[in-house]
């Protein structure tokens, strides 16, 4: 998958920006707060998810833009395809998608369409940060190897807020405390479903990470990697969930409910799952260096690339947001190593910083506009 044209108009800064990239290395260059970053977000747009940096939708828009409009044309290794997105300024900021020229409300279907693995400074939150990040990256790995996955993971968020606005009546004496079970087989299922999907994905993502991680410290350090389920335990969850499986997660939910009404909300499930990362047996979220856990959620974002590539044959698009510049030789040829097939687009204040010489397109960011440089 391969990017072959974009264009930006009134996204944040970026003013009439038209851009060419070539198949296989991109370098954005320019100063601080020049626009990098919101080429980036703008192409990560066409992804249908939120934006990796945690930004609303309605703040792509510039400040005095009465909208914003991105185009982009893409091979997805089959076939040529179009995107067009854009947002119009206003009391509820009219949205507007159109694939391969089909209008479309529903941002899952560029999900379907387009895929992106974005590394960002931010990304060391996957590893320090809340368990609802992990969650959050295992979800999005695991519905990028099977897009319908999407659907239980919007659903499950939905019925469990369901389940605990259910709760609060009942504590409220609005409902009977019996009547907040009337969700438990629904989310039950789902959730099941969700279950074995972050356990799965974990299964492949295992060696993987280890070895990288390993090639990554010279083999100084070991890697650990596991998913805990609040529901499941330790168990050995198959691909797709049994009828067995979706019973227990249904008992579960009925056992605690005295827990739930006394919490004011659903206290076990899979909102309370978590990716457990380890080096030499420690808790990395505890124990783990700032160095290390930048490591781990570089080896994390490269697995998902990987991933993506053997599940699909074909690659995705590679973002490289800002952190080429910060990493030593050994783990900056570890990253082009493993994109070398791939189409990769890394921003830099500074390209002296990059170790290795790497042949491509260059362009210049300033002020929101877009200028391509003499070849690198």
């Amino acid at each position: 998958m391969h990017i072959t044209s974009f264009s930006a108009d009134g996204f944040r800064n970026l003013k009439g920006v038209q851009l060419t990239p070539d198949p296989h290395f991109n370098l954005i260059t320019g100063d601080n707060a020049q626009g990098k970053t919101n080429l980036l977000d703008a192409i990560w747009l066409m992804t249908g998810c939120r934006n990796f940096h945690g930004a609303k939708e309605r703040h792509y828009l510039g400040f005095d833009a009465p909208f914003f409009r991105c185009e982009m044309a893409f091979h997805d290794g089959r076939r040529e395809q179009n995107i067009v997105y854009t947002l119009e300024r206003g009391q509820k900021n009219k949205r507007k998608i159109a694939i391969n020229g089909v209008q479309t409300n529903k941002t899952g279907s560029l999900f379907e369409a387009f895929h992106c693995v974005a590394f960002s400074p931010s990304d060391v939150e996957i590893v320090s940060g809340s368990p609802e990040k992990r969650r959050a990256y295992m979800d999005l790995c695991a519905c990028q190897l099977h897009p319908s996955d999407m659907q239980y993971v919007s659903r499950a968020s939905l019925l469990l807020a369901q389940r605990n606005a259910s709760i609060q009546n009942a504590n409220k004496g609005r409902i009977r405390r019996e009547d907040v079970t009337i969700w438990d087989e629904q989310l039950a299922r789902v959730g099941a479903h969700i279950a074995c999907m972050r356990a799965s994905y974990v299964r492949n993502l295992i060696p993987l990470c280890e070895a990288l991680y390993g090639v990554m410290t010279g083999g100084a350090e070991t890697l650990g990697i596991s998913c805990k389920s609040s529901v499941y335990g330790s168990t050995s969850l198959p691909e797709r969930p049994t009828r067995v499986l979706v019973e227990q997660y249904q008992k579960m939910l009925a056992e605690h409910l005295a827990e739930d009404l006394k919490a004011g909300y659903t206290v076990k499930g899979i909102q309370r799952d978590d990716l457990l990362l380890t080096i030499g047996g420690n808790s990395v979220q505890i124990y783990g260096s700032q160095g290390q856990r930048k490591s781990i959620a570089i080896v994390l974002r490269l697995a998902q690339a990987y991933l993506y590539n053997q599940k699909h044959r074909r690659s995705p698009v590679v973002l490289l947001d800002d952190v080429m510049g910060e990493l030593d030789e050994r783990r900056q040829k570890l990253i082009y190593d493993m994109v070398a097939d791939m189409q990769v687009f890394v921003t830099l204040c500074h390209p002296s910083s990059l170790c290795l010489e790497k042949r491509g397109k260059v362009f210049k960011m300033e002020k929101g506009v877009l200028t391509e440089q003499a070849n690198c």
